[in-house]
């Protein structure tokens, strides 16, 4: 009978993903909830972001805050904020910050 490594333990809070998975939240991007057709703000903040780093997901939005879930990012968050200013629209008095997982 093999013996179980004492290395390897259960925790919480702890995900295993083929690649790194970083999360970003997005904030005072009041009005993006109807910036869902192509060609609004929303699209064009997403095609920024895309980039550099492949995006798996949106959080729920709330009150112009919501969560933008990237695979392989390479983006330094101070960096992405500024890429998703420019792109104007609801994102102009928008902030960036590190999401959490």
């Amino acid at each position: 009978m093999a013996t179980r490594n004492p290395n390897n333990v259960i925790e919480f809070g702890k995900v295993n993903f083929g690649a790194p998975v970083t999360v970003y939240l997005v904030t005072g991007a009041v009005g993006v909830d109807s910036q869902v057709a192509p060609g609004e703000d929303l699209e064009a903040a997403l095609e920024v972001a895309s980039q550099k780093g492949t995006i798996i997901g949106l959080g729920a939005e709330s009150g112009g805050a919501f969560n933008i879930y990237m695979e392989n990012s390479s983006w330094v968050t101070a960096d992405l904020e500024t890429a998703i200013k420019a792109t104007g629209g609801v994102f102009t008095g928008s902030n960036v910050a590190d999401g959490g997982l």
